[in-house]
């Protein structure tokens, strides 16, 4: 996620409309790509308003916030971490059949530039519904730390500040997380894709 300056946190705590658009500008892609992540295909629309959710939350609890507890980001993400688990409770997310939306739909590819490039290319496109349909089989807890630390590039203590487990914990969850990823996509490791 990208880091936003004390400074401009400050300002928007204080009432600064134009920081309160930085922060948002900054944030917006980092925390729609998590909620999407977490979310797995075919919640685009969801994981907008979750987004927009999660913004309406950070904004009403900035005064709360305190530079000496944590960094700026990790604090929004464990709002976006606590809204996916909740979001998840409310409908208890089915799993994605490995053909594709359960409704016969086409399964939406993130624009998020840092997936798999080219697009076009078929066997990537393939490879990237198949991530995605893997990472949405993973429990909550591992699909949050595989999305923060793969996807987000946290380190390990941002991300047990984030899920409020010891680093520990982390470390085995990353590790679990990227076992069962590694088997469910074994075949096109062998295919060397």
């Amino acid at each position: 996620m990208t880091e936003v300056a004390e400074s401009t946190v400050q300002r928007a705590q204080q009432g600064d409309q134009d920081a309160c658009r930085a922060l948002v500008e900054a944030l917006h892609r980092p925390v729609i790509a998590t909620i999407y992540r977490f979310l797995g295909p075919g919640h685009q629309q969801e994981a907008e308003d979750l987004a927009q959710e999660v913004f309406l939350k950070v904004f009403r609890a900035l005064g709360t916030f305190d530079p000496s507890r944590a960094k700026f980001t990790t604090w929004v993400y464990t709002f976006v971490r606590n809204h996916c688990y909740d979001a998840h409770k409310r409908r208890r997310l089915r799993t994605v059949p490995l053909d594709g939306d359960p409704d016969g739909a086409p399964v939406p590819a993130p624009t998020d530039r840092r997936e798999l490039l080219p697009t076009q290319d078929l066997e990537n496109r393939e490879l990237g519904r198949r991530i995605g349909e893997a990472l949405g089989e993973l429990g909550e807890d591992q699909r949050m730390v595989f999305v923060l630390r793969e996807y987000e590039g946290l380190d390990v203590p941002a991300i047990a500040a984030v899920t409020g487990v010891n680093e520990g914990t982390v470390k085995s969850r990353l590790f679990r997380a990227k076992e069962a990823l590694r088997r469910k996509l074994e075949p096109y490791l062998r295919a060397g894709a």
